[in-house]
């Protein structure tokens, strides 16, 4: 285009053709033509190349002042062993007071102007998932672990016991371990409850540390959650996202661990997890709006109602039917024997705390307190002389 309009202005200049007739065929105006041939006499062809339209100055850049301190944060988050992105470092500004404070969009394209990361447009936007979370601070605890190498005389492999409550991210604890094994989880639970009371529920995935349900067999880990009443829930096997919010913790923890001194014995990791924990449940947190794990967990915590000064009982009404063979009836995980006289009556129970009554229509057929430590209750007493059948007599 700048080399036509070149030997266009020749031709002007030597009569072979008009400024109407130039204008007409390059679709420009007059005013146009004489501009693009004042930059030709002064620039020669980079005159006629397209110009940038950028203001000389822009009042609302980023100033250099503010852009050392971004760049300076994220240098030292990265000392730290922290995630280091455009949030952490409006998080990391925020506590250090600098004011005005920038954005996290306009953190990040500080970052990009200055080569420090690179653009990735194909990756999926954080908007687009959809996190599960459940509503109250430990309603559910997810346990897993990761390997860390020891750097010792001779190199050996240690695991790392992690405990997240899902609601919080809260880190209930890290346990350094020689294996992942059984004892191991349960050590890391343990210590998680003497600390913050026993969870509702557990999550974990399919290893043989926390479940044997593959081998159709019982850890030592599922028995003692059960004695607690702690219902266990396993992963989809080949389905981490299920154990998502810690395989992502393990990430935060693996980075800061790489950042310390390299731990040569199980004493100086545990040193290392244990302040690593402390900072982690005080320091802002992505996944949680930026709020720390501490600050959640305190937040989300069920209010506790106050003991009652007397035990309230509720009486339950059951409407059920007797065994057609043998005669008994299966009440609250009971079976309670009742004789081969009632075999497929309709009957119903009153049931108040441990005390239940059994009746056919108006008839008293049973009294008794159920033993909750055993399934089946004994029978009642055998009667003495001859045995009578039920004989119901139905009003006229």
């Amino acid at each position: 285009m700048e080399q036509k309009l070149a030997a266009m202005f020749a031709d002007v200049a030597t009569g072979r053709a008009t400024v109407t007739a130039v204008c007409a065929e390059l679709d420009i105006s007059r005013d146009s033509y004489y501009r693009y041939r004042r930059r030709f006499a002064v620039e020669g062809l980079a005159g006629l190349l397209p110009s940038s339209r950028a203001p000389k100055n822009s009042p609302t850049r980023t100033g250099e002042p503010m852009i050392g301190l971004i760049v300076a944060a994220r240098k030292e988050l990265e000392r730290e062993g922290w995630d280091n992105g455009a949030l952490s470092i409006h998080a990391r500004l925020l506590h250090d007071g600098v004011a005005p404070l920038p954005s996290a969009r306009t953190i990040h394209r500080v970052l990009s102007r200055q080569g420090l990361i690179e653009p990735t447009p194909s990756k999926r936007p954080r908007s687009s998932y959809k996190r599960f979370v459940f509503p109250a601070t430990d309603d559910l605890w997810q346990i897993d672990a990761f390997e860390y190498s020891l750097h010792g005389l001779a190199q050996t492999v240690a695991v790392v016991f992690e405990i997240l409550d899902d609601h919080s991210r809260y880190n209930v604890a890290s346990l350094a371990w020689p294996r992942e094994d059984t004892e191991g989880a349960w050590t890391a639970m343990t210590r998680a409850i003497d600390r913050y009371g026993p969870p509702r529920m557990a999550l974990s995935d399919n290893g043989l540390a926390f479940t044997g349900r593959r081998l159709n067999t019982y850890v030592l880990f599922e028995k003692n959650l059960a004695r607690l009443g702690i219902k266990l829930i396993n992963s989809r096997p080949g389905h981490p996202q299920t154990n998502g919010k810690n395989e992502r913790a393990h990430a935060t923890a693996r980075r800061w661990l790489a950042a310390q001194p390299p731990a040569t014995t199980l004493e100086e990791l545990q040193t290392h997890l244990d302040r690593y924990r402390t900072a982690y449940n005080r320091r802002p947190h992505q996944g949680i709006d930026q709020h720390t794990p501490l600050q959640r967990r305190i937040a989300g915590t069920r209010p506790t109602p106050p003991a009652p000064t007397e035990p309230i009982t509720h009486t339950q009404v059951i409407e059920t039917h007797a065994s057609n063979r043998d005669g008994y009836i299966a009440l609250q995980n009971a079976v309670i024997p009742l004789g081969v006289e009632y075999a497929g009556l309709p009957l119903t129970a009153f049931v108040t705390g441990d005390h239940a009554l059994i009746f056919y229509r108006e008839q008293l057929l049973r009294e008794l307190t159920i033993d909750r430590t055993r399934k089946r209750q004994p029978p009642a007493r055998p009667r003495t002389g001859t045995r009578h059948t039920l004989n119901y007599q139905p009003h006229p």
